[in-house]
């Protein structure tokens, strides 16, 4: 898990750079292209299932996890790196409330004071942005929104299918997608395909590191370490944008990391392990 986080932080530092030019959703396009490709490869050579046993919820995992990727990856290109990416770590929040609804799961008080206590901390987040509460930062809460739903549909078959089958879907529904909104090509130069590469290999080893790790502990044991891509992608952008980090980000991070991590605690102690808040599989994804 904690490999898995830097992966993605370094990801998401290679679309930040590579949208400077080329339009996001080109770059999500290269990333699950390529990225579909390479898993394809790896899952033939393992001999796993390439269709998977639970298609219809494979199919909904792929999609809400396609429409996630276009908006995290559109809000990198607008927002601070790292405000970009702690606010789709409240995927996790969003899960157990559309849990709520859908697999009517109860979560307990403390549960929901700490769902409370992360949305407070994404207040703080926001009040310390930039530009405050512009259109982006709805757009990136809408992001964790989708891959909240991608948590929630892939649940109950994460111990069934292999995690390349997972990916695969995923990767060949934003493939196909991508390709529906694109509208104005821009050829990347030497320099722009080294990073959409980096954004390539990065996001395929970070998902497929994540999801190996929840299949083989407990949540409650490797989510902590997934903060660790947030807290690297605010310091790459403090180094390298100067985005401002005061104390009130400061607080917004830890209340986020701290309520996402305890109600993932508290739902694998209450014996439901197989339910328990996942992180985003990013976004990514």
């Amino acid at each position: 898990m904690s490999l898995s986080a830097v992966a993605f932080a370094l990801m998401a530092l290679c679309v930040k750079l590579v949208t400077e030019r080329l339009p996001s959703i080109e770059v999500v396009f290269f990333r699950s292209f390529f990225g579909m490709l390479i898993t394809l490869f790896f899952l033939i050579k393992s001999g796993a299932s390439v269709w998977g046993q639970e298609r219809l919820k494979l199919i909904l995992r792929g999609v809400s996890g396609f429409l996630a990727l276009i908006l995290h990856f559109y809000t990198i290109s607008k927002l601070d790196l790292g405000l970009a990416v702690m606010l789709n770590y409240t995927a996790p929040i969003f899960a157990v409330i559309l849990a709520v609804f859908f697999l009517k799961e109860k979560p307990g008080v403390l549960v929901w004071f700490m769902i409370f206590t992360a949305f407070g901390g994404v207040i703080l987040l926001n009040s310390s942005a930039r530009n405050g509460w512009q259109p982006e930062i709805w757009l990136a809460i809408l992001s964790s929104v989708f891959a909240a739903v991608a948590y929630v549909s892939i649940r109950t078959i994460r111990r069934r299918e292999s995690p390349l089958t997972i990916i695969f879907y995923f990767t060949l529904i934003a493939t196909a997608g991508s390709m529906f909104f694109l509208r104005h090509w821009v050829w990347p130069d030497l320099r722009e395909w080294v990073l959409i590469a980096g954004v390539v290999i990065f996001s395929f080893y970070g998902q497929l590191w994540m999801t190996t790790s929840l299949q083989q502990a407990p949540s409650y044991v490797v989510t902590p370490f997934q903060y660790l891509h947030p807290v690297i992608s605010f310091l790459l952008g403090w180094l390298l944008w100067r985005d401002p980090l005061t104390w009130k980000t400061l607080l917004g991070i830890f209340l986020i990391i701290l309520s996402a991590t305890v109600i993932s605690y508290l739902e694998t102690r209450a014996g439901v392990a197989e339910t328990s808040p996942t992180p985003p599989s990013e976004s990514s994804l």
